[in-house]
């Protein structure tokens, strides 16, 4: 089976609400591929926002700072009604965009938008295809880097995550 045709039960790509380098919407393209492959392998998408934290001490999602009950409204994925009501609607209508499509898709809002946060996640969430658009030239380095180190924030390898970088 060639990397083509392989079989992705879980992908994630990587999405913003604003485009990179004067384009309205550089991450159509990583979501249009997530859509294309998710068709065609009944996989399941979940689009990680890399611009979800507004700074370095804000937590998109609430924290063990928040109101009682709050940590425990949300879990490891997020559907367009968790997405709103953490107000991100932006990332809502992306994932409503692809279920219609007939995608089975999810939001998450890390907290921190680096490579080791993304590769940790992917692999905790059992991706075996991590989708980045090919203008997120850092973010792709950082990924092959910590894929070549073997190592990821909990401490293991990228177990067989392959990193493709979308054209925009």
């Amino acid at each position: 089976m060639d990397q083509q045709s392989a079989r992705h039960a879980t992908i994630v790509a990587v999405t913003a609400k604003h485009g990179e380098h004067g384009k309205d919407d550089a991450y159509g393209p990583v979501r249009k591929r997530a859509a294309e492959v998710a068709r065609s392998a009944a996989s399941t998408v979940i689009l990680w926002a890399a611009d979800a934290s507004a700074g370095p001490f804000e937590s998109p999602l609430p924290t063990n700072w928040s109101a009682d009950g709050e940590t425990e409204q949300f879990g490891d994925r997020l559907g367009p009604n968790d997405l709103i009501a953490a107000g991100h609607e932006w990332l809502a209508n992306q994932v409503g965009e692809l279920r219609t499509a007939g995608v089975d898709a999810w939001g998450w809002l890390p907290e921190t938008a680096d490579a080791n946060h993304l590769a940790s996640y992917a692999v905790g969430q059992g991706a075996t295809l991590l989708l980045v658009s090919d203008a997120d030239h850092g973010l792709i380095a950082d990924l092959r880097d910590a894929h070549a180190d073997g190592a990821d924030t909990e401490g293991g390898g990228l177990g067989g995550l392959r990193i493709e970088a979308v054209p925009g």
